[in-house]
């Protein structure tokens, strides 16, 4: 007797695992059959009860989501991924990317960001770095090189994450979302430049923190007394010092010795020109 209950103790904790690993793994059917058969064969278990409704709740949701426009299934995927339990939340942001990139492209936007950042937080870097080239591949704008080397980043890839994070603040420093870069020194830039421009000559420095933490509208300032060529020429070489001044920086957060200190010098040679430049536009 005590052998048969041991069995069935066993069955049922093999088959609830069975059920949970399908859940987790997307299989719905199949978790959904697996909980099932242990409600009936333990109707007085209310855990396995509150499971059956959870997946079948699921089920019912999934079905409305793929009546949706298939615009609209990426952002009620998302939402639904945010709202589930940890045991299915990561393939609902993965199937999410997916119906993101199937509406527009590896290129798409979801909350102002591609779907390399939903299997990334899905726990899938490396399928996150295909999407990420991908997205780099489709479009020129700087935020996917920096989304890029978030994944790059969470690889372990450290100097290569580095350096595309230089080549993207190189691109365009605008459009780089600093408070979600991965890498902690590269998004506690403008806390470095705030500290420099507290503890040092604030006129050297007042140019460069506003470049930094976006207050300066460096390259795209209106110059309406200035023929077009003239103003053209001008914003394109004040963004060029910003953007020297940015590359410069990020060397600083991780160069030793004589590096670091040729960038710091590079970077306080910068500071009055890119001051005067800016002042030249207004």
């Amino acid at each position: 007797m005590l052998g048969a209950q041991l069995e069935l103790f066993g069955d049922r904790h093999l088959r609830l695992e069975d059920a949970r690993r399908s859940l987790a793994e997307g299989r719905l059917g199949d978790a959904c059959a697996e909980l099932d058969w242990l409600r009936r064969c333990y109707p007085e278990d209310a855990g396995i009860v509150t499971e059956l409704e959870l997946v079948r709740g699921l089920l019912d949701r999934l079905a409305e989501i793929d009546r949706l426009d298939v615009d609209n299934r990426p952002a009620a995927l998302l939402e639904l991924a945010r709202s589930s339990a940890l045991a299915s939340r990561a393939w609902l942001l993965r199937r999410a990317a997916v119906e993101l990139r199937a509406a527009g492209g590896p290129a798409a936007l979801i909350d102002g960001k591609p779907a390399s950042t939903l299997v990334l937080e899905a726990g899938d870097p490396h399928t996150a770095w295909d999407m990420a080239a991908d997205a780099v591949g489709a479009t020129p704008r700087t935020r996917f090189q920096a989304y890029l080397a978030d994944v790059e980043y969470r690889l372990d890839q450290r100097w290569r994450s580095r350096a595309r994070y230089r080549e993207a603040l190189a691109l365009d420093p605008f459009d780089v979302d600093w408070a979600e870069v991965a890498d902690e020194e590269v998004k506690a830039l403008p806390d470095i430049a705030r500290t420099e421009f507290e503890f040092d000559d604030g006129l050297a420095w007042a140019a460069p923190v506003g470049v930094v933490l976006k207050v300066l509208p460096l390259g795209d300032v209106p110059l309406p007394d200035l023929p077009a060529s003239i103003a053209d020429s001008l914003r394109h070489h004040t963004l060029m010092q910003a953007r020297s001044f940015l590359s410069a920086l990020i060397h600083a957060t991780h160069d030793r010795g004589s590096s670091m200190i040729q960038a710091r010098r590079q970077m306080r040679t910068l500071a009055p020109r890119l001051l005067t430049a800016y002042l030249a536009t207004m």
